[in-house]
């Protein structure tokens, strides 16, 4: 059943990462294009491949407790995402 979600959510950290580096006009009607906003949708970019590759991993060790430790790294970078992005969008109303 691990591997079943983690490939799930692997699947969609693949889409996230693909839309992040290749799609970048979507988030450029959010944010000023920058070369700073570039590399910063290029790192999270990177940041997301990484943890997908890191949850089909965790999907096939099917360990618990290495499962929650990877959903606490994954709500981490998650938030640090939405939170920059938004300031992002914030500067760009002022």
């Amino acid at each position: 059943m691990i591997l079943l979600l983690f490939t799930i959510v692997a699947l969609v950290l693949f889409g996230t990462s693909y839309l992040l580096y290749a799609k970048q006009a979507i988030f450029f009607t959010l944010i000023p294009t920058t070369e700073a906003n570039k590399v910063f949708l290029k790192t999270y970019s990177l940041i997301h491949f990484l943890l997908g590759v890191v949850a089909l991993v965790v999907g096939f060790v099917d360990k618990e407790l290495i499962a929650l430790f990877y959903l606490a790294l994954l709500l981490l970078s998650s938030a640090s995402f939405s939170i920059l992005l938004a300031q992002k969008m914030k500067k760009k109303k002022d």
